[in-house]
Formats: structure tokens, sequence, C-alpha cells
């Protein structure tokens, strides 16, 4: 998508280079930098409402409720006494913005977005200001049929992202819940607009869902079980201590966790939690306390892992939905379904991600050959019309093995076959398909191969082609593969998910020279060099090499 040079130089003021990402936890709470909320929502008219409002000296709380004005103002609906008295209550300035009308037709956030997008890296961190994607919500809620009696609750329903996409007519039916005020005066916004047609007051609540005695008040009108508690919680320790007295069946002190434990309490015995996770919370040791909690209070119908990030984070996630269980499940710690990192595993894998500069995401892939008809189409022996085609048992680390099968290369009569120009690209590499780890040889010579052997054409930051074969080839990704993902298969997915790090010339010049080696000459000292090579890259010392040779035996 083009942008105009105005939202540019808004961006570029926003400083949203990603060279300079922050990796470690601890520094992005104090980050100042702005990261503009594009995996979120990535249209003209986002894009052109940032232009518009990214340069304005004044508060972002008095920017977002100048625009939460506006867009009630233009959907005909701001002179309804109920509505009059929301924005009277906010304690914000309206600012002499002048919006081109139209700009709201769109159901899109375009509010979060702006939100998100204005507001520092550090105060997104510390308070998990990181909004759902579209595509995302979407996911998680497909298949839900809201009925006349049900309700659903979203208790970090930031700017409403779930919420306003509910299959339903009857806004009553939702209610949601946040402890940031301006998330609180989006939402609702966000609400009043899409349901125009509808005289009401949306359910938004600025709480603390974690708060203790929250729901002790028998006077409200706020439900004390809903039908569907759908959300995304924020991630990250409750450093302070503050709710350990209320959920002390989580040590880790994980506020995500935390919430977990909280829904369940407050959902009807036949109703449906869906929360969407950090990946974290499904292997990590020390996250064995809500693994445990689950297992023992509820029953898991679904998981789901993502690839996508958030803006500004590299953390994969998944999402899960539960339903209650009728009664206490004894758990036995063999016959849980989640895996459990130790801590030196823990500790390494983070090494390897505070060096995250870029990944696979964005390289070129494709399929080996399916023929149809292999007894028909491959030939033993070669011929003058014939070319060696690779199948996944001759990929070897960093080249291919003496094919053992010839084909014609007629692409009509195949039935899958990707575009020539993978299979003759100049520089590619070939995967084994059916494998534990990445086994991955480097082809300059245009070669073809089957549907057991796979195609990945990198395109990594400052890595070379045969750079990145010898990064997949060493000890340290075989580890951090095996420890992260237990797929029989290597996955698209999974090799997308991968951290490589900005390397020097000099780096890059010494893996590349090291994996061409390796292709000519199969000696095992020129492995030993590239692991060596690999680990003084990401600065790990002995005892985690041996840590690392160890689970690899």
């Amino acid at each position: 998508m083009q942008i105009s040079k105005a939202t540019a130089s808004n961006w570029q003021r926003l400083n949203t280079d990603s060279t300079e990402r922050l990796t470690k936890r601890a520094n992005k709470t104090r980050s100042a930098k702005k990261v503009v909320a594009t995996r979120y929502l990535n249209c003209d008219a986002a894009n052109r409402l940032l232009s518009l409002v990214a340069d304005l000296e004044a508060p972002v709380e008095d920017i977002i409720f100048t625009l939460c004005a506006d867009c009630l103002q233009q959907a005909g609906i701001a002179q309804r006494a109920n509505v009059g008295r929301f924005l009277s209550q906010q304690p914000y300035r309206k600012l002499p913005i002048i919006l081109p009308p139209g700009i709201w037709q769109t159901h899109d956030d375009l509010l979060g977005f702006v939100y998100q997008s204005l507001i520092t890296e550090g105060e997104r961190n510390a308070t998990g200001q990181y909004y759902t994607q579209k595509k995302v919500v979407d996911d998680m809620l497909a298949g839900l049929t809201i009925q006349p009696h049900d309700t659903l609750f979203d208790p970090c329903c930031g700017s409403g992202a779930f919420l306003m996409r509910v299959p339903t007519e009857h806004p009553e039916q939702l209610y949601g819940m946040d402890i940031n005020p301006m998330a609180v005066l989006i939402a609702t916004t966000n609400l009043l607009t899409k349901y125009a047609d509808r005289d009401f007051m949306p359910h938004i609540y600025c709480q603390d869902f974690l708060a203790h005695g929250l729901f002790d008040d028998d006077t409200s009108n706020f439900p004390r079980k809903f039908t569907y508690i759908y959300t995304n919680p924020p991630w990250g320790a409750d450093k302070a201590g503050r709710y350990k007295n209320d959920f002390p069946e989580i040590t880790s002190k994980e506020k995500a966790s935390m919430f977990i434990v909280e829904a369940l309490r407050h959902l009807q015995p036949s109703g449906t939690l869906c929360f969407l996770l950090p990946s974290s919370l499904l292997k990590i040791k020390v996250h064995a306390d809500v693994r445990r909690h689950i297992l023992r209070h509820a029953v898991i119908e679904h998981l789901e892992a993502y690839n996508d990030r958030f803006d500004g984070v590299f953390t994969d996630f998944f999402s899960i939905r539960l339903t209650p269980s009728p009664m206490l499940r004894p758990v036995v710690d063999t016959e849980t379904p989640f895996m459990t990192l130790s801590d030196m595993d823990q500790q390494i894998i983070e090494q390897m991600e505070q060096q995250r500069h870029d990944d696979l995401r964005h390289s070129r892939w494709a399929l080996g050959i399916v023929t149809g008809n292999n007894k028909a189409l491959l030939k033993s022996e070669p011929s003058a019309d014939t070319e060696p085609i690779f199948t996944g048992k001759q990929v070897d680390a960093f080249r291919l093995k003496p094919a053992a099968s010839h084909i014609v290369f007629q692409p009509a009569t195949f039935q899958q076959c990707a575009k020539e120009e993978f299979y003759r690209a100049p520089e590619k590499l070939i995967y084994r398909f059916i494998a534990k780890y990445p086994v991955v040889a480097y082809d300059d010579r245009q070669q073809l191969c089957l549907n057991s052997a796979n195609i990945l054409i990198p395109q990594v930051d400052g890595l070379s082609v045969r750079s990145v074969a010898a990064l997949l080839n060493s000890s340290l990704y075989r580890f951090y593969y095996q420890t992260r993902f237990s797929d029989l298969k290597v996955l698209k997915g999974n090799l997308q998910a991968l951290p490589f790090p900005l390397l020097t010339a000099q780096q890059d010049q010494a893996l590349s020279h090291l994996a061409q080696e390796a292709s000519a000459v199969a000696a095992p000292d020129v492995h030993d060099r590239l692991d060596r090579l690999v680990y003084s890259i990401f600065g790990f010392g002995h005892e985690m090499q041996q840590y690392i040779a160890h689970k690899l035996t």
C-alpha cells in the first residue's frame, strides 16, 4: 500500500524504525519510542487520520477525546441524551481539530489504531495495551452463536476489538471492562457508532477485573456470571505483588494466569472461555501453576497457535478455549498436555530472542513437485531430456546427496508444481519436510525436488543465503527448534518463528565461508567450527554449549 509523504514523515517522527527495537522487557518499559500499529490496522483511512493528528502538541487523551466526539457527531448520535451525558462526563478537553467528513465511514477501529500509535512503547508495555488483530479476533469468535439470553464479557476489552465483532444485533448482551479510561472511552464510542440505530448505553466499565471485592456489590446490574468470556489479557508479572493474596495458586505472579483463574469464577456452568495468551504459558516450567489450574477446573476444547506478532512485540501467542469442569479433576504431571521447559531451556531461548533482528516471514517459499504418478514419471537412469530430482532423503546438511531419480520437467503433467522461477532461483535452500529439526541443503544449480523436500529462498536482513543455511543447520538452531516445537515435520510456520540476529559483515562472511566449506567437505571439524561461531554470535559460554550438546544426544 502506498502512503503519502505526510504519513511517511509522521511515521518517521514517531520513530518506527525496526532496527531500533529494544529487546529487553526492562528497557521497553522505559522506552519513549512510538510504534505505528500497522499490524493491528493498515488502511488508507487509518493512515490518513494518523497523519492529521500525529504532529499535534497536545495530550494524547485530549486528541482521542476529540476524535471520539467527532466520530459520534458524524454518526448523527451526539445529540442523544445518553451520548451527551457520556461526553460531558469525560475529563478531557476538546481540541479545535477539523476532520474531513466521511472519515469514519469504515467500521474498522480507527480510534484504537490512532491511540496505540500515539502512546509510547514504554506505556504500552507497562500496561499491556496491545490490541488484538481483527483476523485473530475473527478466528477466535468463529462459530460463536449468541442466543437471546446469552451474555458475552471481555474483562480486558481495550478499544472493543472482541465486542465489536460479536455476531449479535443486541448490544445489551455485551459487557466490557478495562482498567484504562482511554480504552473505555474508545470502546464505548465504537459500540455506540456500530449500533447507531439503537438508543442504548454500552455496558463498558472502567474497573480492574482482578481487584478484590469487585463483584461483591449485590445492588449492581452487572452480571456475576457470563455465558461467554473472550479476551486478550495483559501479559507480564504482577511485580508489585498487588494481587498475590487474591491468587495464591498463581505463584509465577503472571497476570494473564490470574485473569484465567478469575474468569473461570465468573463463567456459567455451561459457558465458554476463550483467551489469547503468550506461548510461554504452554511450556515454561514457572507457568505450571496455571496449567495445573486449567486441568483441574476446566476442559480444554481447543488450542490454536499463531505465527503473527503484535506491533513492537516479539512474543508468539496462542488461543485456548475452555469449558468449566463439573467437578475438580486430579492432575497427574505425566498426563499434562502442556510442554514444560527447564530454567536453562528458557534462559537459552530468551537469550536468542533478545538478539532477534529479523525472521523468515518475508522470505519466499515453495513446495516440491507432486507428480501424481511417480512410477510413470520418475526414471532411475538419466537421459538426454531428463534432469535429477531430489527427495527429502537426499537432503543433507548444506548439500544434496546424489539423486536417485530423474524426470522430464513438464509442469503441465504434474499434479502440483510451483512456478519454475523457484526451482531455477540462482540461490535457494532445500529442506527436508519429514524431520524433527531443520536439515537444509544449499543449491545454486537450479535443481528440482519432490514434495518430501521444500524450497526456501531466504530474505533476511544482513544475512546471505549461505549464512541462513549455516544457522539453520547449527546445533543451536536445532536445539531451539526441538525445544519449542514437537512436530515431526519441518513446518513453514515453525521456521518463520526462528530468530535471526543482526550480523556484522565479517560474521556473515565467516558463516557463509563455513557453509560453503561444509557443502564441499564431509568433515565433522567444519560443523564444530560452525557451531563455535554461532555460539559466539549469541554469546553462549561453555556451560550452555555443554548443556545443548547433552540435550541433543
